[in-house]
């Protein structure tokens, strides 16, 4: 009986083990290109940024935005993107929404996202007990987002007209 305990768990082990599935790649730029072709020929590429030691990748795919963290490991560099798209619908002159991500090393960060659906609306001011960001709009999608520290629930939104 303890033979097969330890066989149940020398596989498990195994089984656990090897079932990551990451490829990976010598730089984060071969990363980054893997990833944006394994989600879509269409995904494009909108910003990489670094936030406290991890990179992240924001990226619209049938505007809708998605976000990937690019893990740094002893085998190089790989794609890891854990939540779904963020996409909205709507009649009123932009929404927004926040939510965590968490990256493949288990850093858990803060994303703002929103999209101005009035067409006069440039740029976005966030408000975040204090400090001030400017967000530009893409042009295709008319996404914004940024990476924030404050709950959701404080920042404050203020659209820039022309």
């Amino acid at each position: 009986m303890k033979k097969l305990f330890l066989l149940f768990c020398f596989i498990t082990f195994l089984v656990g083990f090897t079932q990551d599935n990451s490829k990976w790649y010598s730089t984060k730029e071969e990363a980054i290109n893997y990833g944006l072709e394994q989600e879509s020929s269409n995904a494009i590429l909108l910003s990489v940024d670094e936030y406290n030691g991890e990179t992240i990748v924001f990226f619209e795919l049938n505007k809708a935005l998605g976000v990937a963290s690019i893990t740094e490991s002893k085998k190089g560099f790989s794609w890891y993107r854990d939540k779904a798209f963020s996409g909205f619908d709507g009649d009123s002159p932009y929404s927004t929404m926040g939510f965590e991500m968490e990256t493949k090393q288990g850093s858990k960060i803060s994303i703002l996202v929103g999209k101005a659906f009035d067409k006069s609306i440039k740029q976005m001011k966030i408000l975040d007990g204090g400090n001030e960001k400017i967000l530009p709009i893409t042009e295709n999608s008319r996404l914004f987002y940024t990476i924030h520290n404050a709950p959701f629930s404080s920042l404050e939104v203020i659209p820039i007209v022309d």
